[in-house]
């Protein structure tokens, strides 16, 4: 079998899957010594479970696969994938739908006169670099200081101020959810760098800065600059958590207390250290939020984000209701 017919089987398998939760369709397709398997097939049942848990019942699901590139030697193929998929699923009388782009790493193996799975991984997806790593420990911390000088300093200047409209955040949380604005640039880790540009076309006024460190603000054009908090998940967090302009944000206890146009930050890890950012776009009928994201796109996804690759035991979460100025 050729390895692109061979792909093609394997993830309209993926769609039957879904439909019935019945993973057992994918076995054949990998192959039993294969590494790096495991973490897939367990993101696959957390999401079969996530689902039946909200009493949520798949009805339909579309899907469009591109590969992107591909390696090929005697007895391998290394392919690098694009998985657009859609499920449409009931909860009581409510019909919602889910979509996402996935980006794939496959390896497939030559066995006998067909191929399998070797390994499965996902590629720039939901975990993000620690925001230490990025700039360094002492610059991490000192980004706590921002959110005061972004009030008390006279060199940041108030951009934009209007008032938080939470519904032009969400249209554009839906017109680009799965694509980059190209007013804006595009990051490999996009996820908070989408969230802010979400904020911005609610209201949230720029506060600007000569320094990254300070204030909430982009520059765009040739050699733009951005500020960490504006890029980063752990500084966006910083900000949303001191509750100070521009987003004057609300900590809540829980998700169910958050509205369309809301802010929920993860801590994949549980170590203090946050590393990604959604923005709630709807409710489910348990009142639960919807969430858009970027770098695994997604769109209109369950919050809890248990079916990500980047999923741990220690996962903890952040709520914010944005108040703006």
């Amino acid at each position: 079998m050729d390895w692109r017919q061979f792909i093609r089987s394997y993830f309209d398998s993926v769609q039957k899957a879904w439909l019935d939760g019945e993973y057992q369709h994918l076995l054949p397709y990998y192959s039993d010594h294969g590494q790096g398997t495991k973490n897939e097939w367990e993101r696959m049942r957390r999401e079969h479970v996530q689902l039946v848990g909200r009493g949520g019942q798949t009805q339909s699901v579309q899907g469009r696969l591109v590969p992107l590139c591909w390696m090929e030697t005697e007895q391998s193929m290394d392919i690098l994938l694009s998985w657009s998929g859609k499920r449409h699923y009931g909860m009581g009388e409510h019909s919602l739908s889910e979509a996402s782009r996935f980006v794939h790493r496959i390896r497939l193996q030559k066995e006998a006169a067909s191929w399998r799975i070797d390994s499965h991984t996902e590629w720039d997806g939901d975990a993000k670099v620690p925001f230490d790593a990025l700039q360094g420990e002492e610059e991490a911390e000192g980004a706590t200081s921002m959110v005061e000088d972004a009030v008390s300093q006279p060199l940041l200047v108030v951009h934009g101020a209007g008032g938080y409209n939470p519904w032009n955040a969400v249209a554009y949380a839906e017109r680009y959810w799965n694509s980059p604005n190209p007013a804006y640039p595009h990051f490999t880790d996009d996820c908070t760098n989408f969230i802010s540009q979400c904020l911005y076309a609610g209201g949230i006024p720029m506060l600007f800065s000569k320094e990254k460190g300070r204030g909430w603000w982009i520059r765009t054009g040739k050699g733009g600059e951005w500020s960490y908090s504006w890029s980063v998940a752990h500084a966006l967090y910083l900000m949303l958590k001191s509750g100070a302009a521009p987003m004057r944000a609300v900590t809540k206890s829980s998700p169910d207390q958050l509205e369309p146009g809301d802010i929920i930050c993860y801590d994949f890890d549980g170590d203090g250290r946050f590393q990604h950012n959604t923005i709630v776009v709807a409710k489910d009928a348990n009142n639960m939020p919807l969430v858009n994201a970027h770098t695994t796109d997604s769109s209109m996804r369950y919050w809890a984000y248990e079916d990500s690759t980047a999923y741990t035991p220690n996962m903890r979460y952040a709520f914010f209701h944005i108040r703006g100025v």
